[in-house]
């Protein structure tokens, strides 16, 4: 099953138009997958003193925590579609892996670092916006963060990425042939 992680607040975004865009590709693919809008779902990213206390034992007090637990073990392709702001994800994506990640379930500590739990995960896809071009967001490491560090640490191996510039008079041409690209790119 596919798993799509929808990190925009605004329905009139971009970002929601190629969320229908993935979502209508996999309709016409018959796949099955699992839509978290973290935002529809009211998930607090902030972790509370409780969720703290909880860690270090691999559990959280956020029911939604587990429900997504719930949904990643039985998942074995991720797609990511979420806007890049202040180069870095949004509070509620980074929010997502600092509570639903949990050592024990994603993780596990190792004397050469963390090794991933996440296996069943054979593909991650990240679908991204921004001002900032794709080169730029390269050259200061944000690609290689969330590939290496935030999806390979939970044990995915296999990372693709396609990123939208947004121009600021918001090209409609551009965007359509983006739309295209997602569409190809979800069925790779």
């Amino acid at each position: 099953m596919k798993t799509i992680v929808f990190a925009h607040p605004w329905n009139g975004s971009f970002n929601k138009a190629i969320l229908d865009k993935v979502v209508e590709k996999l309709d016409e693919t018959k796949e099955k997958y699992t839509i978290i809008d973290l935002n529809k779902d009211g998930f607090n990213p902030v972790m509370s003193e409780k969720d703290l206390e909880l860690y270090s034992q691999g559990k959280s007090a956020d029911p939604l925590v587990l429900k997504y637990q719930e949904i990643l073990k039985n998942t074995d392709e991720l797609i990511l579609i979420f806007p890049i702001w202040w180069m870095s994800l949004p509070a509620i994506l980074k929010g997502f892996f600092d509570k639903v990640m949990l050592r024990g379930f994603a993780y596990e500590n190792t004397q050469n670092g963390i090794k991933g739990f996440l296996t069943n995960i054979k593909t991650a896809k990240m679908i991204t916006t921004a001002t900032a071009p794709k080169f730029l967001l390269n050259i200061t490491g944000f690609g290689i963060t969330m590939k290496k560090a935030n999806l390979g640490g939970i044990g995915i191996k296999k990372t693709k990425w396609i990123h939208y510039s947004l121009r600021m008079q918001g090209e409609d041409e551009d965007r359509k042939k983006f739309l295209e690209k997602v569409g190809k790119f979800v069925s790779e």
